[in-house]
């Protein structure tokens, strides 16, 4: 993948001289610009998002949702031990109130204890189709080039549909 993207970068840059030699040093700054722009607002996302996790733990919150959620993933991760349902819906959890961040660290618990190669895809689909009651990082993302448009019920409504069909598409194909 690295050569792949050092030739795109080098073609890129080739044809940006040739074309427009004026715009390469603006195009290069701007460029940093923006990435340090986006970088910041998603570390100021995943602050925020890290922060809350943690309050939601000490408040029991986190604890409540991998209870509501636990019969669920019993279903769809079936034979898998306890521990690794735990870190499971805790994943999960964090994925439902948008704290993808902080999902990331039991997702990776639970890949590595689970058993089955069948729930380690399902792991993988969930966590690519993490249905999110708030898509922070797009929101933060967003409000960052300054959209104003809402975005929350679309993000919803396309996340259900797509979490349902990725998992539904699992369950029949994979084996």
């Amino acid at each position: 993948m690295n050569l792949v993207f050092t030739a795109l970068s080098a073609a890129s840059l080739m044809i940006l001289t040739i074309t427009d030699p004026g715009a390469v040093l603006p195009s290069f700054t701007g460029g940093a610009v923006n990435a340090l722009k986006l970088s910041l607002t998603l570390f100021g996302s995943y602050s925020f998002w890290l922060s809350a996790i943690k309050i939601y733990e000490q408040c029991g919150i986190t604890e409540k949702l991998k209870k509501i959620f636990k019969p669920i993933i019993k279903r769809l991760y079936p034979d898998e031990s306890e521990k690794t349902l735990t870190h499971i819906s805790t994943n999960v959890a964090a994925n439902f109130i948008g704290a993808g961040g902080a999902a990331t660290p039991e997702g990776l618990k639970a890949a590595e204890s689970i058993a089955y190669r069948k729930n380690k895809v399902m792991l993988v689909v969930m966590n690519a189709t993490a249905f999110q009651v708030i898509p922070a990082t797009v929101v933060a993302m967003r409000s960052a080039y300054g959209a104003t448009e809402d975005i929350i019920l679309p993000s919803v409504i396309a996340a259900a549909i797509t979490s349902l069909s990725a998992l539904t598409l699992t369950k029949i194909f994979v084996r």
